[in-house]
């Protein structure tokens, strides 16, 4: 083979090879990853022309300013932001709740990875004067059949919806939601 149809085939197979490696963490994490579930509170959604999907958010997502370690909250008192934490998780009737947020992974098997947004009042002003740690974890949004977003919109609306998730290594991935009464 000549120099030229060497180059070709590696500049062929150099991004089928990046797009094969954006699938393994996932994929791993599916396979491997301890199921948890997570429980959702209610989301208004602003957009109804996206096809059929239930935007999501979770309790875990705002956490209490107790359970932040202090070295996070140095780092927010001097100006830090979008800060990358691990959120430890325990397990209470069926449902993970957070215990701890801290900046190091932590020993046990159970947590997520997330970014530390902003800490401030929450997001639908039920408890005044406390303050919480809004996270992300990159689980907002789950895509479902043609035709059954609006019940799901609407358990989501109403704080009905439960999520399983797959944990592996803090990376979590969306498995299945499913409405409870």
């Amino acid at each position: 083979m000549s120099k030229r149809v060497k180059q070709l085939i590696l500049a062929c197979l150099v991004p089928i090879v990046i797009l094969i490696g954006m699938t393994v963490t996932p994929l791993y994490t599916l396979m491997t990853g301890e199921e948890i579930t997570l429980r959702t509170i209610p989301v208004d959604p602003t957009d109804l022309f996206r096809g059929d999907y239930v935007v999501l958010r979770y309790e875990a997502e705002e956490i209490p300013v107790s359970l932040i370690s202090n070295e996070i909250r140095a780092k927010l008192d001097n100006g830090q932001y979008d800060l990358n934490v691990y959120v430890v998780l325990e397990e209470q009737d069926g449902i993970h709740i957070p215990t701890e947020v801290r900046l190091t992974k932590p020993d046990t098997p159970l947590f997520l990875k997330g970014t530390l947004n902003y800490i401030g009042p929450t997001w639908d002003g039920s408890v005044e004067g406390e303050e919480v740690a809004f996270l992300s974890y990159s689980l907002d949004k789950y895509f479902v059949e043609d035709n059954t977003g609006l019940d799901l919109e609407e358990a989501s609306q109403n704080g009905d919806i439960l999520a399983k998730v797959k944990v592996k290594n803090g990376y979590a991935y969306l498995v299945d939601i499913m409405i409870v009464k």
